[in-house]
């Protein structure tokens, strides 16, 4: 017999279990593909599965529980010795060393515990524990070094080893035989990954999970533990969500984005280039979401689309011109124009697959000046991310904020409106379901809908979408990478003249 302790919480009303994903372990081959058809969710939360076809990866990574066999001591104390085995767990549940002795009395177990048995037809014992959230950006950085708060293109290895590597490993690894001095974050050494994991999503088969939860029986009864946490009584503070200054929140930006960058690394999600640290993630199966965005009513609706120039949404490019929708794609570069826009009218089918690429979106499109921009009303504006809250809406981009910027621009002059819907492209691994609130501003661009190449996401859009530029943000880097800017900011000033 033996038990898997399941510490749960509640995420913005939804039962959320804490699982792992176990580097150390070699994956074994897998052919399993996942529906082509996806899946529509309203206001859901993530999933930290994904979407590989055989032919793409053999292999997979699997997100598991604790679990061991039950001692001769009893179920109760098995679980502590799991606890106390984990520094994620001793972690979660504030567990010293002084504790140790007592943990079964230090730990409520009639109030906090339920205990659920399978019966005859299989061998395993649940163990759901109730705790108040905490943030698996902590969890993930214990006794880990932080990141820089900014950290572009970094050069970073990810040998998987049954020891940690010595520092003429690391050197070599880095081509560079000679140096044994190298910074603390410049190797990365993650043997476990902790992520809270929606029921629903378990329950939904959304997720990989290895065979102990795949268990017959166990995924039917998950739905006890499901009401048991929606209905509890205890009353949870997310810490993580109340107000935190400036250089806390760039701490939580810079360690959401490293952790999903890292992830996404080790399981060999991304296509190229590599490292994808610093970068928008190309990942696998991103075509996948263009067939998946198709079917949103919005979209066959939709006329004009803004897409982001990132390398990701390459392929949506190309399928929105397929289907005859007007493309805008920014024009960072040139000082009074903010798009450049491609209508596939007056394109040769030859020139779309060109049309979509950064390069040839100079070379063919039309270059909308400023002041003609408010002549569009764009329909979707698809925004690219590196980490994304599915059920708040919250998203991050690699740092730079152009995004929100352009966005903020043509809500300012009259492109954008509430009609406008904000979507972005993300593969599974991506979505961070406590990415907490704190790291949204009233500059930062939310998102309606989260398309990945399994679903399709309904957020609960908490936060609005920015109005206005605030110049108060815009450092002279920002102004020197978006010339624009300064033009913008001129046509503001002699409009606010002529209107006093």
């Amino acid at each position: 017999m033996r038990v898997v302790v399941l510490p749960v919480c509640l995420l913005e009303s939804y039962p959320h279990v804490l699982l792992k994903y176990d580097f150390r372990v070699i994956p074994p081959s897998s052919s399993t593909q996942m529906p082509s058809s996806p899946v529509v969710h309203s206001t859901t939360s993530s999933v930290n599965g994904s979407n590989h076809k055989s032919n793409v990866r053999p292999q997979e990574f699997y997100l598991t529980p604790y679990c061991s066999p039950i001692l001769p001591s009893g179920s109760i104390h098995t679980v502590c010795e799991i606890i106390k085995g984990s520094s994620v767990l001793r972690y979660l549940f504030d567990v010293k060393k002084e504790d140790e002795e007592n943990l079964e009395n230090k730990i409520d177990f009639k109030g906090h515990c339920r205990f659920i048995a399978f019966g005859p037809e299989t061998d395993i014992c649940i163990c759901a524990l109730y705790i108040p959230h905490i943030s698996s950006l902590e969890l993930n950085y214990i006794n880990q070094p932080d990141p820089p708060l900014s950290r572009q293109h970094s050069k970073l290895s990810y040998v998987r080893a049954p020891s940690d590597p010595t520092k003429k490993d690391i050197a070599l690894a880095y081509g560079n035989p000679g140096s044994e001095h190298l910074p603390a974050t410049a190797f990365v050494h993650r043997d476990l990954v902790h992520l809270w994991i929606s029921i629903r999503d378990i329950r939904h088969k959304l997720v990989h999970i290895d065979r102990v939860l795949k268990q017959p029986g166990i995924l039917s009864k998950l739905t006890h533990v499901e009401s048991w946490v929606t209905s509890y009584n205890g009353s949870v503070t997310d810490k993580t969500t109340q107000s935190e200054n400036d250089a806390k929140r760039r701490l939580i930006k810079a360690r959401a984005r490293t952790l999903v960058w890292d992830i996404m690394e080790m399981k060999n999600e991304i296509l190229y280039p590599h490292p994808v640290h610093g970068r928008i993630p190309n990942f696998r199966s991103n075509p996948d979401c263009s067939t998946n965005l198709a079917q949103l009513e919005e979209f066959q609706r939709a006329r004009v689309i803004e897409i982001c120039p990132s390398l990701a949404q390459e392929h949506l490019r190309l399928f929105s011109l397929a289907e005859g929708k007007v493309l805008l794609t920014p024009a960072p570069s040139i000082d009074n124009a903010l798009f450049y826009k491609l209508d596939p009218k007056f394109l040769h089918m030859h020139d779309l697959s060109r049309a979509a690429t950064k390069s040839g979106t100079a070379a063919l499109g039309t270059i909308v000046n400023l002041t003609a921009v408010g002549n569009l009303h764009v329909d979707i504006v698809v925004v690219a991310s590196v980490v994304v809250n599915p059920i708040t809406g919250a998203r991050l981009g690699k740092g730079k904020g152009y995004g929100d910027i352009e966005y903020a621009m043509m809500r300012q002059l009259g492109a954008c409106d509430d009609r406008t819907l904000v979507v972005t492209t993300v593969h599974e691994s991506q979505l961070l379901d406590d990415l907490p609130s704190s790291v949204m501003t009233e500059h930062d661009l939310p998102v309606n809908v989260v398309i990945t190449p399994q679903r399709i996401i309904y957020t609960q859009h908490k936060f609005s979408c920015p109005k206005v530029i605030n110049w108060d943000y815009i450092d002279n880097d920002t102004m020197l990478n978006l010339p624009v800017l300064k033009e913008f900011k001129r046509l503001q000033q002699l409009q606010q003249e002529k209107l006093n």
